[in-house]
């Protein structure tokens, strides 16, 4: 598996500017180079303990792998929450769907990541005009505001697919992502899915 440690607190235009460019953002990305056969079929299992999300996330990820031409199955369409527990159960279903591979998505890590935005300051032009005619009106066009600065957190989840030949069960794709400050279940599984997706179609699911 990828493993990278995270710890720091970021200045808010540093955050900001990570924001605005991406709400996820992959992290490492790695495929067995070696791996040479043709994956036709995979069981995507969802690991959460959210019922509902972890049935969107299966369901939209099968629905994106279908339109590559790939054949996909949801596993708690197949398997119970009891069975997907047990190796013999999952085995089982593999062999009898003729699955090739096995995606397992999961959430490794959170994270709050404190910002700070520092105080801005206003102030009115100070240079000569001729309606400063006394220092009353002079003061009161050069007061001047300001803005106090202020801390806010920024919840970060830090989320791993990994891809499993069925034949050998070895890992042959894994890819890690952190989602910023995630406003939805829905807004995590689209992105995931997304980057995913694109990951896979240059490496494991790319042409021949």
């Amino acid at each position: 598996m990828i493993k990278d440690s995270t710890g720091r607190l970021v200045l808010a235009f540093a955050m900001t500017a990570l924001l605005s460019a991406c709400a996820l953002k992959p992290l490492a990305e790695w495929h067995d180079s070696n791996f040479s056969e043709t994956i036709d079929s995979i069981l995507i299992i969802g690991v959460s303990d959210q019922p509902a999300a972890r049935r969107m996330f299966e369901d939209t990820f099968v629905k994106e792998l279908e339109a590559l031409g790939v054949s996909a199955k949801s596993s708690y369409r197949i398997l119970t929450d009891e069975q997907i527990l047990s190796k013999d159960a999952l085995d089982a279903a593999i062999s009898e769907q003729s699955m090739d591979a096995v995606l397992v998505t999961r959430v490794i890590g959170v994270e709050e990541i404190d910002t700070y935005t520092p105080p801005t300051y206003t102030r009115s032009p100070s240079t000569y005009h001729r309606h400063y005619r006394d220092y009353h009106s002079y003061y009161n066009h050069s007061v001047q505001v300001v803005t106090p600065g202020y801390w806010d957190k920024y919840q970060v989840l830090k989320i791993e697919s990994n891809l499993y030949d069925s034949a050998s069960q070895q890992l042959i794709w894994s890819i890690q992502s952190e989602s910023f400050d995630p406003r939805s279940a829905t807004q995590v599984i689209d992105e995931q899915i997304m980057v995913s997706i694109k990951s896979l179609r240059n490496t494991i699911l790319a042409p021949d």
